[in-house]
């Protein structure tokens, strides 16, 4: 890279031909990180570290923990597929909504990650919450009350 440096004293110019240096990278890598001392930029932790997870990926991990429990003492609920979506299509917003068999697809549970998210207060609120709205969903496939499924129920 050829680059024009001129001088004050002399109001003369002459080119200078700086090279590329892994060290000059580093140096300008390490300013933008901590620049006017506010502090590091970008992740903290290595993308395969738990603690860099995406929310969704930790609510996703939620809902297979909360749906295993359940599963645990209801085997017949091993045919219903539980699935994650962002926001409901629907205008009226719900937190799940269960969808019967169809013609060569299986019985679905889909959990709106969003609405649920938004009336949790904490992580612990969360983790009950979803628990209570798949024994909800649950209950509707099976055809039996929430409480008849889950001794705990209601947890919110």
């Amino acid at each position: 890279m050829l680059t024009s440096v001129g001088h004050r004293s002399t109001g003369t110019s002459e080119s200078v031909r700086v090279t590329w240096s892994p060290d000059r990278g580093a140096r300008q890598r390490a300013r933008r990180r901590d620049r006017r001392d506010r502090g590091l930029r970008g992740p903290l932790a290595p993308r395969a570290v738990p603690v860099a997870r995406s929310r969704a990926a930790r609510f996703d991990e939620q809902v297979l923990m909360a749906w295993d429990r359940l599963a645990l003492n209801n085997p017949e609920l091993q045919y219903i597929e539980v699935a994650v979506s962002d926001v409901p299509e629907a205008e009226h917003p719900a937190l799940a909504v269960f969808d019967p068999a169809d013609a060569g697809f299986a019985a679905r549970i889909t959990v709106y990650r969003w609405a649920i998210e938004l009336r949790a207060d904490s992580s612990r609120h969360l983790t009950d919450l979803l628990q209570d709205v798949l024994t909800e969903q649950a209950g509707v496939f099976l055809g039996v009350s929430a409480h008849d499924l889950d001794s705990g129920y209601p947890r919110v």
